[in-house]
């Protein structure tokens, strides 16, 4: 059984007759993020740990936006074109990879929600909510025009990656973390540009993985969030893989993808301490489960790590 059947047993819900599938990703690095290193590394990491679906990193996220020093500028960002080679040069990527690798698996593009993007194009990725995160308290209205602003060219790259044949989008979400921004204010506010941008995604006829990224999420604020499959952090969240799957089953026809820790065993571990954390996640886990971990895994983890428990998955009989 290949990695596309294995993710397509993961889709229907109805059981598996190979083994229990498995992904794990990892960013790999500020030099490899277009191009044939890019489409390489992509390649390499999907084979070396053989695991059941390819995700298409996209480290660049949104063009550098020019000119942010108050509230008030997100309301005048530009309009970017889908000419703009951030796009471009992520659209050869993603046709690249489909025609390398998608007979074997389902390819999804990663994909950030505009409120993720905005901050990560002014601050970037590691400090990607210093600005945008208190110019929202201090003009939520300005900075939810740009945001809007934002969406609308998101949709059309949506649209352009769409044509590249890959099977769909794994969408990065952010801001419904209860240490960030009262309830209220994030429903008036962000939760309707997230629903608009999940929504032009849908529209595309693809597959849509929500990863919910963040510990100490509001995850009942999500369950209305239009998605086929998702991921969050269940040890950072406070819900188990049943119990998140309770709460995301009235939208999603299988369990999260998850269970493990992505600083945990699978970092440090030995293949004997990884397969039995695996074997003993899967046993506590809804029939049905895909194996993975919170979020990505620390980019100096070996491959081989990952490659356990990926082969501790397919070989669980539960």
């Amino acid at each position: 059984m290949d990695a596309r059947e294995r993710f397509s047993e993961f889709l229907t819900g109805q059981g598996y007759t190979g083994g229990v599938p498995a992904a794990f990703f990892q960013h790999f690095g500020p030099g490899i993020r277009h191009g044939q290193a890019a489409l390489e590394a992509q390649l390499d990491f999907f084979e070396a740990t053989g695991m059941d679906m390819l995700k298409i990193m996209f480290d660049d996220i949104y063009p550098q936006i020019p000119g942010i020093h108050s509230p008030a500028d997100w309301a005048r960002i530009p309009t970017f074109r889908r000419s703009d080679p951030v796009f471009t040069q992520q659209i050869d990527l993603a046709r690249q990879v489909v025609e390398r690798a998608g007979k074997k698996a389902y390819v999804f593009q990663t994909i950030f929600t505009p409120y993720v993007s905005a901050g990560c194009s002014v601050s970037g990725l590691v400090d990607w909510d210093e600005t945008i995160s208190p110019h929202l308290l201090l003009d939520p209205e300005a900075v939810c025009a740009g945001l809007q602003n934002i969406c609308g060219v998101l949709a059309g790259f949506a649209q352009d990656l769409a044509a590249t044949g890959i099977d769909g989008f794994y969408v990065s979400v952010q801001g419904g973390e209860r240490a960030r921004y009262p309830r209220s204010f994030f429903r008036q506010w962000l939760k309707p540009i997230d629903l608009a941008f999940l929504n032009a995604l849908r529209s595309t006829g693809k597959l849509v993985f929500i990863h919910f990224c963040g510990v100490g999420m509001r995850l009942e604020e999500y369950l209305d969030y239009p998605g086929d499959v998702v991921n969050l952090a269940v040890h950072g969240n406070g819900v188990s893989p049943a119990g998140a799957a309770g709460l995301f089953r009235r939208f999603c026809s299988s369990p999260p993808l998850g269970g493990l820790d992505s600083t945990g065993v699978i970092c440090p571990g030995t293949s004997a301490q990884i397969r039995a954390e695996v074997e003993r996640t899967l046993r506590a886990a809804p029939a049905g489960v895909m194996l993975g971990a919170d979020c990505t895994i620390p980019r100096e983890v070996p491959a081989e790590h990952l490659r356990w428990a990926v082969e501790a998955a397919h070989a669980f009989r539960g």
